[in-house]
């Protein structure tokens, strides 16, 4: 049960100095993790190999796991027949969940558990392990595969915790790069210039940002969920770099590989895809893949079962959320690789992070320089080479402003606005408050020439004169503090409200008002993410159910951001407009709506677990098509045809996610949606 919505405050404001912590834990549970069936599996399937083989060889079995979590890789070492097994985990509320979990599957007297670092367990009598471990079982992987440190702390337990000659599980890993021309991709990089709609260039991009190799951390994304045709393979996928976890020597801090490809289709190589797999035992029987679908291993064959439901092929593949697929874009380049060519592939790795070059074997870790990508996310760089949504908004202010127009913009990093100057405004003025967006928006500025533009710190700096003049105020809107879709929204009306209270005369404001949908779903696989575990691979873990549940309840919110287009989902009954606010209002809203979404049932649709929530924001007080500009489905919503909706990819949707999955019997959706503008929130329940 969620909190009444005259609650929702608190979980968004004031939180005491134990939130931190609860939200820590609430989110420690890696629970698509242990939904994960494959891994879980094949971990098991290696512990069970390994054990057999060392015990066919006379010898005992001593299991060292690393980051135990739940225990569950601890539990199945000692059902595979372990001798003995210690496990230690770090993290402290996680670690006395683990000890009440153990225990309570009978094994609290075969696993010895250690609450601290395996750096920092000591080995000897009396002391953390009573002798060396001649097996270690841990899953120190990200999407990076050494993102969260497993070069140095496997060379610290192989040096330290484990026996010469001992077995690893996972043993082997194997990194796979494939060159690609994906101009998607690229609208997540780099920003493109902005034309009107007769093609008339309004903002064009200055050569540091064009050249920039951007932001060095991992970008991580379904790659199996890219749409059809958004990217040309210029390679087959290559092996790169393998890590061998039981070899110390091996496992060095910083490498470079160059590996010769043979170009397949011809294209301008923009980016590397990256992943990896796993070979779970040393003789190799089991095999773990990350791969995206066209390139795994078991794809032929899954596809080839047969499926009742109208499976997308993308998801034909286990899902994962913990270990994705990464994009690394290479240094800028015009000049096409031609079918048939052969290119040298640089790729590099140093304790944590990648980077990869094409014929340069002295490239260095990829760094902002221009600051756009450390100023704005991938997903704003994709909001602002939106062509669809900047020729509508630019067609209807190109209507609207004429030569005497003196237009404030509020929000940040808005090309949009700066392109007003262009559109024939006689004064543009820009407030950015943050330091290195205001830079990045100067250096447009400057390489355009624009002189129409003033750029401000901070509303404060507004002089009376200047509100005096103003016939405009504009956002697109976005703030780099928003969250979800409406919480631009949100900043965006307090800031109005300060403008407002200094005018002496009326101003046309655009959007003038925003709207927040609805539509119940299934999600074929997000809900994983939070759905309660019960029994994994025959143990039970409801105990740490219950200690995500009840820290969930005060440090989540019961709606969350995610990028949908990575997670489909069918709908399950018509969209519904939850509530639409008039911005121009301002502050004093406090608006209450409730409603009833009627369900749609067919023999494919199995159950609603989830509400999928956007917004929708109007230039003028209405909804036309022609004045919206949306953050949601790319679409109209058809419920009855069986297929998944589409999500625009710039935006991060809100999600609901029910805990319990509706009955198959319920025909309707109950809902809540509460705005009060005084409090910046939205609050959204669903029965």
């Amino acid at each position: 049960m969620y909190p009444d919505p005259d609650d929702y405050a608190s979980l968004e404001g004031d939180q005491d100095e134990d939130f931190d912590l609860q939200q820590e834990i609430a989110r420690s549970a890696f629970a698509d993790m242990c939904h994960d069936w494959e891994r879980n599996q094949k971990y098991d399937r290696a512990l069970q190999l390994t054990v057999d083989r060392l015990h066919g060889e006379g010898k005992e079995v001593h299991v060292l796991d690393i980051g135990t979590g739940s225990g569950l890789l601890s539990m199945m070492a000692v059902r595979a027949g372990a001798d003995s097994v210690t496990a230690c985990e770090a993290f402290r509320p996680m670690a006395d969940c683990a000890e009440r979990v153990i225990a309570a599957n009978g094994m609290g007297e075969r696993i010895r558990l250690v609450k601290k670092k395996s750096t920092e367990m000591e080995v000897g009598p009396g002391r953390d392990m009573e002798r060396k471990a001649n097996v270690l079982v841990t899953e120190l992987f990200d999407t990076e595969l050494i993102g969260e440190g497993a070069i140095a702390t496997y060379r610290h337990a192989l040096e330290h915790l484990l026996e010469e000659g001992c077995r690893v599980i996972p043993d082997k890993a194997t990194v796979y790069a494939q060159i690609v021309e994906c101009p998607l991709a690229m609208s997540w990089q780099t920003p493109k210039l902005v034309s009107n709609s007769d093609g008339d260039v309004l903002l064009r991009i200055p050569e540091e940002i064009v050249n920039c190799r951007g932001s060095s951390a991992v970008f991580d994304v379904q790659l199996s969920q890219l749409p059809v045709g958004c990217f040309n393979a210029l390679s087959e996928p290559v092996p790169v770099f393998e890590f061998d976890w039981s070899r110390r020597e091996n496992l060095e801090f910083k490498r470079h590989s160059r590996n010769l490809v043979n170009i397949g289709n011809s294209g301008i190589p923009q980016a590397v895809f990256m992943w990896w797999d796993l070979r779970m035992d040393l003789e190799g029987t089991v095999l773990l893949s990350c791969a995206p679908f066209w390139a795994h291993p078991d794809f032929e064959e899954l596809k080839s079962q047969t499926r009742k439901q109208p499976f997308p092929e993308s998801n034909l593949i286990p899902w994962r959320d913990h270990w994705m697929q990464a994009i690394y874009f290479l240094p800028h380049s015009k000049t096409p690789l031609a079918k048939g060519q052969e290119v040298a592939l640089d790729a590099y790795h140093d304790e944590f992070s990648w980077w990869f070059g094409l014929n340069n074997s002295e490239l260095h870790t990829g760094h902002c320089s221009c600051g756009i990508h450390i100023a704005y996310s991938r997903s704003r760089i994709g909001q602002l080479n939106d062509g669809p949504r900047n020729k509508r908004i630019l067609n209807y202010m190109e209507e609207l402003l004429d030569r005497n127009s003196v237009v404030l913009v509020l929000g940040e990093g808005s090309l949009l606005g700066l392109s007003l100057a262009a559109l024939g405004a006689k004064k543009v003025i820009l407030v950015e408050p943050n330091q290195i967006s205001r830079q990045c928006m100067e250096r447009f500025v400057v390489y355009n020439k624009i002189e129409a533009v003033e750029i401000r710190s901070s509303l404060d700096e507004l002089t009376p004169e200047e509100t005096s003049e103003l016939s405009h105020i504009f956002g697109e809107p976005f703030f780099r503090s928003a969250i979800l879709p409406w919480d631009n929204a949100n900043q965006f009306v307090e800031e109005l409200d300060w403008v407002k209270t200094r005018l002496k005369h009326e101003v046309t404001v655009i959007p003038q008002s925003f709207s927040i949908y609805g539509v119940p779903v299934e999600f074929l696989d997000l809900q994983k993410i939070s759905a309660p575990l019960g029994t994994c691979e025959g143990f039970d873990l409801s105990l740490m159910d219950e200690m995500i549940e009840e820290h969930s309840k005060v440090a989540d919110s019961p709606v969350e951001a995610q990028p949908l287009w990575e997670y489909p989902c069918f709908p399950l009954g018509p969209q519904c407009m939850l509530i639409t606010i008039n911005v121009t209002e301002g502050g004093s809203q406090n608006q209450l709506e409730q409603g009833q979404i009627t369900l749609t049932r067919n023999h494919v649709i199995e159950e609603c677990n989830g509400v999928a929530l956007w917004a929708e924001w109007h230039m003028v007080n209405n909804a036309s098509p022609k004045n919206t500009i949306s953050t949601g489905p790319l679409s109209a919503i058809d419920e009855i045809a069986n297929i998944p909706v589409r999500w625009n990819t710039n935006w991060r949707q809100g999600v609901h996610l029910l805990r319990k999955p509706l009955d198959k019997t319920a025909t309707s959706l109950n809902w809540t949606a509460k705005y009060n503008a005084q409090l910046k929130m939205c609050f959204f329940r669903f029965d």
